[in-house]
């Protein structure tokens, strides 16, 4: 797929209300690459919203480097898609909580977290977590 195609693609996905996906060339750095960012809405997750049910509300966004190169339109909607899962399951991570204290046992911000949960998905890797962004 030509990178100012999936641009495109990307630019024109819909997904739940807020949810904005914005694409850009990539390829100056890595070839046929694109960064997609996907600007969302959220809840301030900090543990001192917790008991009042998280009613702050806020923006929040996440990047992900995506190689287009050898795809086709159906292999960009499922990266997307997996982008979206991820996206997801970093948000429930920051969300389950434990009473008494607000404990959360695999926060995506936190070093212990975040080893906790890749070790019950069998991966080492802790840098999948540092790609979200700030409020």
């Amino acid at each position: 797929m030509e990178t100012a195609s999936a641009i495109e693609l990307v630019n024109d996905v819909i997904y739940k209300s807020g949810w904005t996906f914005t694409a850009c060339d990539h390829t100056k750095r890595f070839e046929s690459t694109i960064v997609v960012r996907v600007d969302y809405p959220a809840r301030n997750s900090n543990r001192d919203q917790a008991a009042a049910g998280y009613p702050q509300e806020i923006t929040t966004y996440a990047e992900f480097p995506l190689v287009v190169k050898d795809r086709t339109d159906e292999d960009l909607y499922a990266a997307l898609l997996e982008i979206v899962m991820s996206i997801e399951e970093h948000e429930a991570r920051e969300f389950l909580r434990v009473r008494p204290t607000g404990w959360a046992p695999f926060h995506p911000h936190r070093a212990t977290g975040m080893r906790r949960w890749a070790a019950r998905n069998g991966n080492t890797d802790l840098l999948a977590d540092l790609q979200f962004g700030i409020a």
